[in-house]
């Protein structure tokens, strides 16, 4: 059918968007965490049993991780509409990698690209107040991670041949849903 990735960096507020989302979506769609597939694969290899683990995983490790996850979402695409919350870029122990590498974008095959953004110092706050471990990083590297999920985002959009599409989350949920819905509306 048809798979939507929806992508931001940690903090950005996507895990909240989505829940908020959902709800008004028919049951056609299904909702689908990248990282929580990942993570159940690893948990059946024993690799790790938390996301802050899947950081600290080899990059040969991870690569095969995201595989298994994008198998796993091709497989449900078959049948039905998913909407794919993902980072595109991800952090690890040897730096930042592609979250969506050639063969994984390939078995996903997005129709569209959803950026969710918000301004760096609000996603900063948003870490530092979280109940989910982010590490050290400061305003300045939240830039950074944003100009690479942007880069990440075009690539990936030039490769599926797929539309991207920009949600603001600056702190007021319902506008940033109305917009996530619009954008959804137009498949």
């Amino acid at each position: 059918m048809s798979v939507t990735v929806v992508a931001g960096v940690p903090g950005v507020g996507l895990s909240t968007l989505v829940e908020h989302v959902r709800p008004e979506l028919d049951d056609e769609f299904e909702l689908i965490n990248f990282g929580d597939v990942m993570l159940e694969q690893a948990a059946v290899a024993d690799l790790a049993t938390s996301r802050s683990e899947l950081g600290d995983l080899s990059q040969r490790e991870t690569r095969r991780l995201q595989r298994r996850a994008g198998e796993f979402v091709a497989d449900r695409a078959e049948s039905r509409r998913v909407l794919l919350t993902t980072h595109l870029v991800v952090e690890t122990a040897v730096g930042f990698l592609p979250g969506l590498p050639d063969a994984v974008l390939e078995d996903v095959a997005p129709d569209r690209l959803v950026i969710v953004e918000a301004e760096p110092s609000l996603i900063d706050e948003r870490r530092s107040a979280a109940d989910r471990e982010y590490g050290d990083a400061s305003v300045r590297a939240v830039e950074f991670e944003q100009d690479l999920n942007r880069t990440a985002a075009f690539e990936y959009a030039v490769s599926a041949d797929a539309p991207i599409s920009l949600v603001e989350n600056e702190g007021d949920i319902e506008a940033a849903v109305a917009t996530m819905e619009d954008v959804l509306d137009g498949d």
